[in-house]
Parts: C-alpha cells; sequence; structure tokens
C-alpha cells in the first residue's frame, strides 16, 4: 500500500522541506545559467547561490568568456596559470594562435617563429609561419634570384612572399630592358646665339658620357622619334630667357630640361627628369671669339650644377614606396625592422619595415611647440629614442601608453650634439663640446663628458670607436676613454672642414666643406686616408651607404650607383628625398623634403658589379660626336 504523501512531508520536517525545495531550484537556475553562458548570467547565478556546487565552475567560466570576448594573451596566460585543468584551455589556446602568430610577427626573428610553430605545428597559420622563418633565416640576408623564385614556389601564403615577388620583378627587368642603343634629340630655342653649335655641344656631353658605358649613341634630328632598334632616347631642352634684374634691369637665365625615356614605357613617365638653370654670363661680353654660348667657359654658373644623367636601364621602378608628411623630415635611422623618422620640431614616428615597400606607423611622438632644433635620432633600444641637434639632446621612452621624456640636456649642459652611436649599453654623444657617455639602463639618466674638443663624428666599431674631429679621425675604445685617452690619428687637412661621417664595412667616409674622403679601416686600429669621392664625377655628396659592391651616393644629383671609390658610376636613381638614408638588407629608405622614399636595389644587390666598359669610337653614321 503506497504512503499517504502528505503524512511523508510532515515526517521531514521544516529544513529539510526547505533543503529539497532550494536544491531543486538551484539546479534549475544553473541549468538556465548554462543555456545562457553569458558573463551577468553567471554573476547573477553566484549572487544567489554563493555556496553551490556549481560556484567554481561559474567562476571559471566567467574567466574563460572575458579571456575569448577581449582576446588578449595576458589575459589568456593569466587563465591558464589559474585553470591549469579547465576543460576550456584547448578552446582557448586554439582561439589565441592568431595572437601568438602576431607576436611572433611583430618580432620578426627566428626564435619569434620557432616558438609559435612548437606551440602550433599544425595549426592554421603554420604554412605561413614556416615561411617567414625561412625568410628571416636564411632569404633575406643573402637574397639571390634562385633562392627567391624558391621562396616563392615553396612559401606563397607567406608575409614576404609580395617582397620576394617585387624584387625578382626588377631583377628581371633590368636583365632584360639593358639599354644597348640610346637616341638623343636636343631642341634648341631659336632666340639663342648659335643654335647648332649649342646641339652639337649637348649631344656630344651625352654621347661620350653613354658611349664611356658601352652604350651606343645616335642623334635624332630636332622634332623626329627614337627609331625602333633605340632602347632609350634622351631629350634636351636649351633655352635662354629673360629674368629680373636686381635693380630692375634684365639678364638672361640658361635654362635646360633632360629627360631620359626608356622606349617601352613611351613618353608618359621619364626615367629621368631634371631641369639645370643659371644666369646666362656667356652673353655679357665675356666671352671671346666665335663661342658665345654656354659652352665658351667652364666656369660658367651653369655648368656647376649640370652633369649627364645615367640610366642603363628603368632605373626609376627601384622607388618602391613614398610618404608624404605635412612636417619637414630632418633624419631617419633604421634598427632591425624598426625605422625612427625625425621631424625637424623634434616629433617622430616609429614604422615597422618589416616588410619594407609597406611600412606602418606603430608608434608616434610630438613635441610641444617651442625654438629648439632637431637634426638627428637614434634607436639607441627598443625602448629608448635620442633626439639631438645643434639645442642638445632628449631622451624619450616608447611605452604602451605614451612615450615620455626621460632625460633632457640642452645647449648650456652638453653643447650641440652632431651624432649619436651605440656601443653595448651606453650612448656616446658626440658634439661642440666633447663626447658624452650616456649609460642608457641607468637612472637617472646622466650624460658624464670622456673627451673634450669639437667632434662631429662617432662611429663604433666594436671593439674600436672612431671619432671625427673638423680636420682628423681618432681612435679609441672604452677602456681609453674612461680614462680620457685616445689613440692612434689621422689627419684631414687643416681646412677640411668636417660635418659628419659614415662607416660602411672597412671604409669610412667623412663629408668635409668641399670634400669627402675615404678613410680605410682595414688596420682597425691603424686608419688612412686611401681616396676622395671626385665632385666632378659625383656632385656634391650628402649622404652614402653600401653593400656588395655599390656604393650608393645622395647628393645633389639624386641617388647614384657607383664603384666604392666612386669613380665610375654605373647608374642615377631619381629621388625627391635627398636629405639623409639608411639601409636594411636591399632597401634603402631615404628622407628630405617632407618625404620618405622606399627603393628596393635589390637588382644591384643581387648581379656582382659589371667592369666599365671601355669608351666606343664615334660612328660614323651621324652618331653625335665630341664638337672640337
Amino acid at each position: 500500500m503506497r504512503s499517504n504523501p502528505v503524512v511523508v512531508v510532515r515526517n521531514l520536517g521544516l529544513a529539510a522541506l526547505v533543503a529539497l525545495v532550494s536544491s531543486a531550484c538551484a539546479d534549475s537556475s544553473w541549468q538556465a545559467t548554462r543555456a545562457r553562458d553569458d558573463v551577468p548570467a553567471y554573476h547573477k547565478y553566484l549572487r544567489k547561490n554563493p555556496d553551490s556546487p556549481n560556484s567554481e565552475v561559474a567562476r571559471q567560466r566567467i574567466a574563460f568568456l572575458r579571456v575569448q570576448t577581449h582576446k588578449s594573451l595576458t589575459g589568456y596566460e593569466a587563465f591558464v596559470s589559474k585553470y591549469p585543468q579547465s576543460p576550456w584551455l584547448e578552446e582557448l589556446r586554439l582561439e589565441m594562435e592568431p595572437l601568438y602568430f602576431q607576436e611572433a610577427r611583430e618580432s620578426n626573428t627566428p626564435e619569434a617563429y620557432r616558438a609559435f610553430l612548437s606551440s602550433y605545428p599544425d595549426g592554421t597559420l603554420a604554412e605561413r609561419a614556416r615561411g617567414n622563418l625561412q625568410w628571416v633565416e636564411a632569404v633575406r640576408r643573402a637574397p639571390t634570384p634562385s633562392l627567391l623564385d624558391a621562396f616563392v614556389r615553396e612559401h606563397p601564403e607567406s608575409d614576404f612572399a609580395g617582397e620576394a615577388q617585387a624584387s625578382l620583378r626588377l631583377v628581371e627587368l633590368r636583365r632584360g630592358s639593358q639599354i644597348q642603343s640610346m637616341g638623343v634629340r636636343v631642341e634648341v630655342a631659336p632666340n639663342v646665339a648659335q643654335p647648332q653649335r649649342v646641339a652639337r655641344g649637348f649631344a656630344a656631353m651625352v654621347a661620350r658620357r653613354y658611349q664611356d658605358l658601352g652604350i651606343n649613341v645616335r642623334q635624332i634630328p630636332r622634332g623626329g622619334t627614337p627609331t625602333p632598334d633605340m632602347d632609350a632616347w634622351i631629350r634636351v631642352d636649351y633655352e635662354e630667357t629673360q629674368a629680373s634684374g636686381v635693380f630692375g634691369g634684365a639678364t638672361l637665365i640658361s635654362r635646360c630640361r633632360m629627360r631620359i625615356y626608356h622606349t617601352e614605357k613611351g613618353e608618359e613617365e621619364p626615367v629621368w627628369d631634371e631641369t639645370f638653370e643659371a644666369s646666362a654670363e656667356h652673353v655679357l661680353g665675356t666671352a671671346r671669339g666665335r663661342d658665345r654660348t654656354v659652352f665658351g667657359n667652364a666656369r660658367y654658373p651653369f655648368w656647376k650644377d649640370f652633369f649627364v644623367p645615367v640610366a642603363t636601364w628603368a632605373t626609376s621602378e627601384v622607388r618602391s614606396r613614398e610618404i608624404e608628411y605635412f612636417d619637414d623630415v630632418a633624419a631617419i635611422d633604421v634598427r632591425g625592422d624598426r625605422a625612427a623618422v625625425l621631424f625637424s620640431r623634434g616629433g617622430y614616428d616609429i614604422l615597422d619595415i618589416s616588410t619594407p615597400d609597406q611600412p606602418a606607423t606603430i608608434d608616434r611622438y610630438r613635441r610641444d611647440a617651442d625654438l629648439s632644433r632637431w637634426t638627428g635620432i637614434s634607436l639607441a633600444t627598443e625602448e629608448l629614442v635620442i633626439l639631438y641637434g645643434p639645442d642638445g639632446a632628449e631622451v624619450v621612452e616608447r611605452s604602451v601608453t605614451k612615450p615620455k621624456v626621460v632625460g633632457r640636456w640642452e645647449l648650456p649642459e652638453i653643447g650641440a650634439i652632431r651624432t649619436i652611436d651605440v656601443y653595448g649599453k651606453t650612448a656616446l654623444l658626440a658634439g661642440s663640446r666633447g663626447v658624452y657617455a650616456l649609460r642608457l639602463e641607468q637612472r637617472p639618466l646622466k650624460p658624464h663628458r670622456m673627451l673634450e674638443g669639437d667632434y662631429v663624428g662617432v662611429e663604433v666599431a666594436e671593439p674600436y670607436i672612431y671619432l671625427i674631429g673638423p680636420n682628423r679621425v681618432e681612435v679609441t675604445s672604452p677602456k681609453h676613454l674612461l680614462r680620457h685617452l685616445t689613440g692612434s690619428r689621422v689627419g684631414l687637412g687643416k681646412n677640411f672642414g668636417a660635418t659628419r661621417a659614415r662607416r660602411i664595412g672597412r671604409s669610412l667616409y667623412v663629408f668635409g666643406k668641399n670634400e669627402t674622403v675615404e678613410v680605410s679601416l682595414e688596420r682597425p686600429g691603424r686608419p688612412r686616408v686611401v681616396g676622395k669621392l671626385d665632385p666632378e664625377k659625383l656632385g656634391s655628396v650628402v649622404d652614402v651607404t653600401g653593400v656588395d659592391g655599390w656604393l650608393y651616393v645622395m647628393g645633389d644629383r639624386g641617388l647614384q650607383v657607383a664603384t666604392p671609390d666612386g669613380n665610375w658610376v654605373a647608374d642615377a636613381i631619381q629621388v625627391d628625398a635627398r636629405r639623409e638614408l639608411s639601409r636594411r638588407g636591399h632597401w634603402l629608405f631615404l628622407v628630405g623634403d617632407r618625404r620618405l622614399e622606399v627603393l628596393n636595389i635589390g637588382p644591384y644587390v643581387m648581379d656582382a658589379p659589371a667592369a666599365p666598359a671601355p669608351p666606343a669610337a664615334p660612328a660614323e653614321d651621324g652618331s653625335a660626336s665630341a664638337d672640337e
């Protein structure tokens, strides 16, 4: 016989009845909370059931959902540390794969990619990571066409496949578009005296320059077009126009525009386009005899700037990217995959250049407006950026939130700072009052004067330190600097007037007022002057860098590709940024005139320099020849 339910309930007692009902309600509430599965539902459950057996699961689920929503590596690692046995760890681990890949991508080192692959060997981004590892470990350091071709085929998913393809395209373009035959057409304005003489003169100058490179040159009649067998042609337009005089009088201006066209590109985009002009003094009675043209005197101001640009192929193609800024760009420094672009008012942008033709701004600092002048920047460490110039130096510490100034020294304290280099964990500042050492791990930061005197450059090549004064190069070391001493010295000439220096491998190029000298460091402790960069061949030199047998010379003639001694110019690349350059692998970063230009010099790095061809004899079939 079944018991009476009423009797049973009464026998249980009031407390048991409450517990039974509460347990049933809690179970029902937990099922509803799990069904909703969001943070507010779990918080509500915990408020109502703080001692429930499910409370720990609820807290863990809250932590899981927060990591899943905000997707932070810091949050994920904290969750792993607190709940190492969580059943949701694997789900979270898979969701964190893109974040760990991005972390490896930002580091962009073999170690970072290996760490990622050890955690995600079969992940959705594993092949991409393997390609990136191959690039940074083997290909990027010494690219060759065969390596690039294999890389593109084997790792199409890599972040660097596009860069490899672009470099391959340029190498193939240079090899396939070498100029063998060139035309020259000279257009002289009707008002110019002796127009035929002027036309022959310019044509002859072009012919001599290109014949020195083994390129056959033929003259194109005025108003004519290049013949099908010409790979390229130069158009020279010369005119003499009236210009207002200083006191209301009048004078003439000589103006010459030179454009180089590659036949395949037509006349839409010249490889080179530059105009030279100066006061036309040759018509003011200074010329003698029959020659009253611009060719009458080699000392005319016009010839100070004029030169025949060289382009043995479509050199403008190496210009891969250009960024324009609102502020004037003063300097650039490259450290690994980071570049710092300095603006003249003291602000800077930090760029990620791991993919050089796609630089991305990742950090920015702007100073309050004042009268301070800044001319240089140094990425001293990953966290510290040093600005310097005529008014002193400033150290900015990068952080996750906002860059902050952690050191500032003005002109009365340390003088004008001309340049900075880093030796280990110490920055060396050279300027008008001497050389200072700044220990980068010391707090507060404090510069210590190691040497007195006027210095314009400091270049570190451990274990040596090269200090450049206005008329000398000195060698020292940390040990000697601590004793305020330098070692051997090489003189540059009493009136040399050095302004800066640049070390390239085992050579030190020192820029003076009127010339640039090369100092050999083959015997590191005993440098010696071995040559000069000829201004007649290179023009005014502003900056240089070099790699694999080529010297890249920035100056008033754009960017020229020359042999290390500067005696032979193989090519010229027209650029607008002409203040400072920096190199990373086979990429050049040029700044100046409110812009950053990125150049892919892979075609030169991957092809060994060719010996200059002997000058070709003038042709007898109407080709341009020198006018005697």
